[in-house]
C-alpha cells in the first residue's frame, strides 16, 4: 500500500509526495508533462522497488486521466 499526497500542480508537471505503508518519511514523484513520464526524485524510506514501481506508475495513471486527487490511497491486494 503506498500513501500519496499533491505537492505540487503547476502547467509542466505535477508532484506527489508517496509513503510506502504509512511509515518512514516521504519520497517525491514527479510527473512531467511534455514528456509523459513519472521519476521518483526522492525515493520513500523503507520502500521497494516493488513499491516504487507501483508508485509510480499510479502517478502516471493519474496524470494521463487527469484525476489528481489531493489524497489517496493505493492497494494492491
Amino acid at each position: 500500500m503506498n500513501q500519496f499526497q499533491l505537492k505540487e500542480h503547476t502547467r509542466d508537471h505535477i508532484s506527489y509526495l508517496y509513503k510506502p505503508e504509512g511509515r518512514g518519511n516521504w519520497g517525491e514523484i514527479l510527473f512531467d508533462f511534455a514528456t509523459g513520464v513519472a521519476q521518483i526524485v526522492l525515493r520513500a524510506d523503507e520502500n521497494s522497488l516493488w513499491h516504487d514501481r507501483h508508485a509510480v506508475s499510479k502517478v502516471e495513471e493519474c496524470a494521463k486521466m487527469k484525476s489528481l486527487p489531493l489524497e489517496f490511497t493505493q492497494a494492491w491486494y
